[in-house]
């Protein structure tokens, strides 16, 4: 029961890094809403899930600086945790007020903007490997 229990967590990771790396992409593009946020959160949930993933990710000039510049550090400070959280609420606002019209698209993004708020204060260091 251990091994499916692992597996189904592992595939979850999966697949939360692979809708965290979308919002990384879009965040990188677009000015004004947060990439190092979703990208921090890709490294940790491709790290759980999937070492392939993982060192594709690393593979990525941008994404690897921004994740050994995170992973220097012993533990990342509640500080930074809280600026990122600020910073990822701004983008979900901006996005509810001017972009998003569907209500349940709207409850969706706040879904998603609270586990990742939640995951940012739980993850306690991304220096992985």
């Amino acid at each position: 029961m251990d091994d499916k229990k692992q597996l189904l967590k592992k595939r979850l990771y999966f697949v939360l890094g692979l809708f965290s790396l979308v919002l990384a992409y879009i965040g990188v593009i677009m000015p004004g809403i947060p990439g190092t946020p979703f990208i921090l959160l890709t490294a940790f949930f491709f790290f759980k899930s999937s070492d392939k993933m993982y060192n594709w990710l690393m593979s990525k000039k941008l994404f690897a600086r921004i994740i050994h510049e995170f992973s220097k550090k012993e533990r990342i400070p509640l500080k930074l945790k809280l600026f990122v959280i600020i910073q990822l609420w701004i983008s979900i606002s901006v996005a509810e007020i001017w972009f998003v019209e569907d209500i349940y698209l709207q409850i969706i993004i706040i879904v998603i903007g609270i586990i990742c708020s939640f995951l940012i204060l739980k993850v306690k260091k991304i220096g992985l490997k």
